[in-house]
């Protein structure tokens, strides 16, 4: 290559593509440089789209000013033109007089409007195959010659080198930022799983503590009833190791939300007869819950448990209702003692009135078997068992002069009109 403004031309784009961040930086300083060496009247760099069929234009040198504005709306098929030719073979294709070849008759009206004769396209390569290409545009008939050749061949190798530099470097990028997802959305699961164990242990801890005050060798006359008690904590124990495992899947299905609250009922009704349980069922039509029937059911028996076993004392009942709200169905268990004594303004809660046996308890408590049978991990099993099921479970307590009252409120979503 003889012509000296042609070496520098290359070299300064080499500094270029080495400098550059994005491929539109080289594709423009190559353009302005290479057009006038050429003696070119304007030029076009295109890119093929994801579709592998349509190029678009990315970068341009002297459009003509009047057609500029719709250069962003310009696409050439693969195959179409110089352009499309010299993608879709692979070659330099050069046009000395577009206007005296009738093979390109189509684009004889384009020339004419844009004010070019002749063409020389050259195809942007990489090693996976042909991604655009670049075209130079002159007023009149022009034969190439071979140093000019030589000059598009290596813009054009240099152009597609960038473009293909910026690309990987894009998708290292997003790769690197994925990764960076990854890698937070991992600790925040670390972080929810360490918090899951904790509290899974202070469950255990409690289960525990519950199994050696069972096994208290000071009274042996109810030896029958603490083993009953003992099995009912071994049964919630297993039902919190399935709900709390991560493959824990319910069976969905559209539930009525008074069956497996009347379940429950049924069941607390022939365990405890001496507590007075009251069913507040609405007389309006009520959308189905989707959720698992059985496991629905379960969660009821363990709510209205806590409550018969916190109204276990002369004169205490449990309610029990379903409440239709917008957009929710409410499954409200509750329980009134009004023959608890409350010194001062001391709120008992209910936790201990399940894990720690009433002073006022008598000797011969007809309630015993009921306070067996609800266990320390009930209410933490219904807590986790809610939110498995797509629910919330609220827990509320009062004390009214000498009434202690509380209770539980179930609430899941449904699809209402109100």
């Amino acid at each position: 290559m003889s012509d000296a403004r042609e070496l520098l031309a290359v070299r300064e784009i080499a500094h270029a593509f080495l400098l550059a961040d994005r491929p539109s930086d080289v594709q423009q300083f190559a353009l302005d440089r290479v057009t006038p060496i050429l003696g070119a009247t304007f030029s076009l760099v295109m890119e093929l789209g994801d579709d592998g069929e349509l190029l678009r234009p990315v970068a341009q040198h002297e459009w003509p000013a009047r057609h500029r504005h719709w250069i962003g709306a310009l696409r050439v098929r693969v195959g179409d033109g110089p352009s499309g030719v010299a993608v879709a073979e692979r070659r330099l294709v050069e046009v000395e007089d577009l206007l005296a070849d009738a093979s390109l008759g189509a684009w004889h009206e384009v020339a004419e409007e844009l004010g070019f004769r002749s063409i020389i396209a050259a195809p942007l390569q990489t090693a996976e195959g042909p991604i655009g290409a670049v075209a130079f545009y002159f007023a009149d008939a022009t034969h190439v010659r071979d140093e000019q050749r030589a000059l598009v061949r290596v813009v054009a190798d240099q152009l597609a080198a960038a473009t293909d530099k910026s690309r990987r470097t894009d998708a290292l990028r997003r790769a690197n930022a994925a990764l960076a997802e990854a890698n937070a959305q991992l600790e925040r699961q670390a972080a929810v799983w360490n918090r899951t164990e904790r509290s899974r242990d202070q469950t255990v801890q409690g289960v525990v503590s519950a199994l050696l005050t069972l096994a208290s060798p000071e009274d042996t006359g109810d030896a029958a009833l603490r083993l009953a008690a003992v099995h009912a904590l071994a049964v919630a124990a297993r039902d919190y190791d399935l709900v709390t495992h991560d493959d824990f899947v319910p069976v969905v299905a559209d539930v009525d939300p008074r069956e497996p609250l009347l379940s429950a009922v049924a069941t607390w009704r022939a365990r405890a007869p001496m507590v007075p349980i009251h069913v507040d069922e609405p007389t309006v039509l009520l959308p189905t819950i989707r959720g698992d029937l059985h496991w629905l059911s379960r969660l009821l028996e363990l709510v209205v448990g806590l409550a018969v076993r916190s109204a276990c004392l002369e004169g205490g009942t449990v309610n029990t209702g379903v409440r239709l709200g917008r957009g929710f169905i409410a499954l409200q268990v509750g329980w009134r003692d009004a023959s608890a004594d409350v010194a001062g303004d001391q709120l008992p809660s209910v936790t201990p009135r399940i894990l720690h046996e009433t002073p006022r308890r008598p000797a011969h408590d007809p309630f015993a078997g009921v306070r067996g049978a609800v266990t320390a991990l009930d209410q933490p099993l219904a807590t986790v068992l809610a939110e498995r099921l797509g629910g919330q479970m609220r827990v509320e307590e009062s004390v009214s002069g000498a009434d202690v009252e509380g209770g539980w409120t179930l609430v899941f979503p449904v699809e209402s009109d109100l």
